[in-house]
């Protein structure tokens, strides 16, 4: 289940398998999400349901820092080389990175805010994303 409702899937234009990207195309090439995106997007969620208890105020954060980790997953990759054949999964484990290190900074805001350990949080992260997108049982 995606609840951001903004798939990031394109295609990359049309470049040879053996060309490399200077840093001024990295704008024009999309960001591609995988199965890891959709698991690093819920712990996001879950993470900020700690917080506000509001799915569609999740939702609606969630879409607003997206486009912030994708500029910074340009960002990141400016000045570097990479070849067409590996581009989309260059992009896409960039931004992963990103969007963990987000997860990483929510889960260690709470563990300061609770005055608690990582096993306290996780465990209710675990317990949001269950509740959250777990399919109803029939």
């Amino acid at each position: 289940m995606n609840i951001s409702g903004v798939p990031l899937l394109a295609e990359p234009s049309n470049l040879p398998a053996s060309s490399t990207l200077p840093e001024t195309d990295w704008e024009n090439i999309p960001v591609h999400e995988n199965d890891v995106t959709t698991v690093l997007m819920q712990r996001w969620i879950a993470c900020y349901m700690l917080y506000d208890w509001n799915l569609h105020h999740a939702d609606h954060a969630y879409l607003s820092n997206k486009c912030n980790w994708v500029q910074q997953t340009y960002k990141r990759l400016e000045g570097t080389a990479t070849d067409a054949a590996s581009l989309k999964d260059t992009l896409t484990d960039t931004f992963n990175r990103i969007l963990l290190e987000d997860v990483e900074d929510f889960i260690q805001t709470h563990m300061r805010v609770w005055k608690c350990d990582r096993l306290t949080v996780e465990f209710q992260v675990a317990k949001v994303t269950a509740e959250i997108f777990s399919n109803p049982k029939s």
